[in-house]
């Protein structure tokens, strides 16, 4: 069983954001250093400016930056904690430490960088607030603490983060860049002990560390926090602990047993990532609410979803890999905001679009078992009525049964692509192995489609479509002679074929 946890896991986190920059410098190669310079004494590396040794400090794997920190600065304690923490459990293993001491070390980083709270530093001259009330005006410019000067004022456990930097769900769209927003740092200032990001993806822990990092988090204001469950059996649920970071949680990706309750508290989150969860489906209601915050929302690993209906929300991104949805619908309408509808490899048996104005994205559309139907329309091959247009969509994803569609799939295909004209990136996985029926390609078999006239006249294909993928290619002779036909028509500028998926 935690094998199989273990591999879920691995799955939904590799999907998840860039790793901290310590994590990264793993798997960089051991860089070829010149020679150190005769006439530069070592003395000088303490004289380098504070944001170019925090540069330095971030880039560290954590047991180097305890080893090597003093070098570039006396003071370095002190300018690692003036930036916010990034901490990944993946930090810890390069020099590697025992498996059972991870997770002490975790809550040993976080609690000395967090401290007992979070603290604003006001910049001289900057606007930034002074609460301390000492007549200074603002504070200092350097990072301090180590010799007892003044750090600040430590924030209120409970300020409310009112960082609205959203819109309604009945207004325009706005980028999708930063989905977590701004952060409410003041101006001319910077905070001390704030932990931004918080990943526990391989360490096994116990409840007491889960105790002690909730509490650090707590006071850390922690905005990011990606916990996977590889302790407790079944399916617990969310702890408490995290659920009491309240209004400075901002995304939210865990292994646990979600309840719609236990993100009421949450009031700011962005995003919020389930896996391999009991869920209750009311949480994904919850989640979906016109008022809610959540802006990306991902159900991994999930046993018979039901029905799910992103309408009237500021929702962006909806991502849903490997779930059971056999006979629910997905639909989206009045869904100004709505960008990304990704189902690797979730087979909801309907998809219905209405109004969608920003959906640019539809990843792993199964053409065997989902029907999609746009504006009320079923887009099927054959049709009579003339297919609706979504000109908002560049990328389309489809996954293909040939053995069951056998020669249907150019025109199911062709279909389709007529419902988004201004395509750029067209992705089309198979979803079988190849059968003694249909076998692999022989160099003397001729095209099969020769003459038929797929994908003409199509407007994506002589305009816009620049990138085609053929994944999950095993060389059989319909994907072979679909592959031809697509070459014939289009003007993409490229065309590739893999084992893997690109779709997410």
């Amino acid at each position: 069983m935690e094998e199989a946890r273990a591999r879920i896991v691995a799955s939904a986190v590799a999907r998840l954001n860039l790793v901290p920059w310590a994590t990264r410098t793993h798997a960089t190669p051991a860089a070829a250093l010149a020679p150190p310079v005769g006439d530069i004494p070592h003395a000088q590396w303490r004289g380098l400016p504070d944001d170019v040794v925090a540069r330095v400090l971030v880039r560290l794997p954590v047991l180097d930056l305890f080893r090597l920190g003093y070098l570039f600065s006396p003071r370095w304690l002190d300018i690692w904690r003036a930036n916010p923490l990034h901490l990944h459990d993946r930090q810890f293993a390069s020099p590697r430490i025992a498996a059972d001491d991870v997770a002490d070390a975790i809550a040993n980083v976080l609690e000395l960088h967090v401290g007992d709270g979070v603290q604003f530093v006001g910049v001289q001259g900057g606007v930034g607030s002074d609460d301390d009330d000492d007549g200074d005006g603002g504070g200092g410019d350097e990072v301090v603490g180590a010799d007892g000067d003044d750090l600040g004022v430590i924030v209120n456990p409970g300020l409310v983060d009112d960082d609205d930097d959203g819109i309604g769900a009945d207004d325009g769209v706005i980028s999708d860049d930063d989905l977590y927003g701004h952060d409410d740092i003041p101006a001319g200032g910077y905070e001390i002990g704030r932990v931004y990001s918080f990943r526990v993806e391989t360490t096994r822990w116990r409840l007491d560390h889960l105790d002690r990092w909730c509490a650090a988090l707590q006071r850390g204001r922690v905005r990011e926090v990606i916990l996977a469950n590889l302790a407790i059996e079944g399916h617990p649920d969310l702890p408490q602990g995290i659920r009491d970071c309240g209004t400075s949680l901002k995304g939210l990706h865990v292994s646990f047993t979600v309840e719609a309750d236990h993100i009421d508290p949450l009031v700011n989150l962005r995003g919020l990532g389930l896996c391999g969860c009991a869920i209750n489906h009311g949480v994904i209601s919850r989640a979906l609410r016109p008022e809610s915050e959540i802006r990306g929302l991902t159900v991994d690993f999930n046993r018979q979803l039901g029905d799910v209906s992103v309408q009237n929300t500021r929702l962006r991104s909806l991502e849903m890999f490997d779930n059971l949805m056999e006979g629910s619908t997905i639909t989206v309408d009045d869904a100004i905001q709505f960008r990304n509808l990704d189902l690797y490899p979730t087979r909801p048996s309907r998809i219905c679009i209405v109004d969608a104005p920003s959906l640019r994205r539809i990843g792993s559309l199964d053409l065997f078992i989902t029907v999609l139907e746009i504006k009320g329309v079923v887009i099927q091959a054959g049709m009579v009525q003339r297919p609706p247009k979504k000109r908002s969509v560049r990328i389309l994803g489809l996954r293909v049964n040939y053995t069951e569609m056998g020669h249907r799939v150019p025109r199911e295909i062709e279909q389709i692509l007529k419902c988004f004209p201004l395509l750029e990136q067209l992705e089309i996985m198979r979803d079988d192995e190849v059968t003694q029926e249909e076998r692999l390609l022989e160099a003397d078999d001729e095209h099969i489609y020769q003459g038929n006239n797929f994908f003409r006249d199509l407007g994506c294909f002589k305009h816009h479509l620049r990138r085609i993928y053929l994944t999950g290619f095993r060389g059989g002779k319909y994907e072979l002679a679909l592959g031809k036909a697509i070459l014939d028509e289009a003007r993409a500028g490229s065309l590739g074929h893999s084992s893997k998926c690109y779709s997410h």
